[in-house]
């Protein structure tokens, strides 16, 4: 997909209004929470770790996230905007615990669904995102999930900042050589100029 970079700032999509609204990124906590629950390491971290990457990837790759709610950056990498508010609704319903674990010595938050998610807001590819986000992070600590996730797309935004899901195309990757002669010879084209 090929955005002209003056197009990003006017046309940067932050949310995407999807079927279920809001209630499709509780049902995903949920699903995550559930399709976790063996993890060694599960607590507040990896979970807005899986729903960024799943959210992210989607959009990547259809132009349509799994749940298409907003995120920002936080200090430890980004996260949906409405996870501390939901987070307490799911927790006030009793469809939520969060359990201080000791896991090496530190006391992990862990995050354990008390229902059943409901899944028919989701297509299959949807949960085949949040799956593959799951297996993705399944043996990482918080930390590692975190510092995973502090990308060019995080690095170029300050906390509380939102994070546009066009951000899912920024690249970590040094370029390759023909990306880098393709860049060239359009900067030639157009006159620009480094000093």
């Amino acid at each position: 997909m090929e955005m002209d970079i003056a197009d990003f700032a006017t046309k940067a999509v932050y949310k995407v209004e999807l079927s279920g609204g809001q209630r499709r990124l509780k049902e995903a906590i949920l699903y995550v929470c559930k399709k976790s629950n063996e993890m060694e390491r599960f607590g507040a971290i990896k979970l807005n770790k899986i729903l960024w990457r799943a959210d992210f990837r989607a959009y990547y790759d259809r132009q349509i996230p799994v749940t298409g709610r907003q995120y920002q950056r936080i200090a430890l990498g980004p996260a949906p905007v409405e996870m501390p508010p939901l987070i307490n609704e799911l927790l006030r319903d009793e469809l939520l615990e969060i359990k201080p674990t000791d896991v090496g010595g530190f006391i992990e938050k862990r995050h354990i669904a008390l229902a059943d998610p409901v899944t028919n807001l989701f297509s299959r590819e949807d949960l085949d995102y949040l799956d593959e986000a799951i297996t993705h992070y399944w043996g990482m600590t918080g930390a590692e999930t975190s510092d995973e996730s502090h990308g060019v797309a995080w690095r170029t935004r300050e906390n509380g900042d939102p994070m546009p899901y066009q951000t899912s195309f920024f690249e970590d990757a040094p370029l390759s050589n023909d990306h880098l002669r393709r860049l060239t010879r359009l900067g030639r084209e157009r006159g620009w100029t480094s000093n």
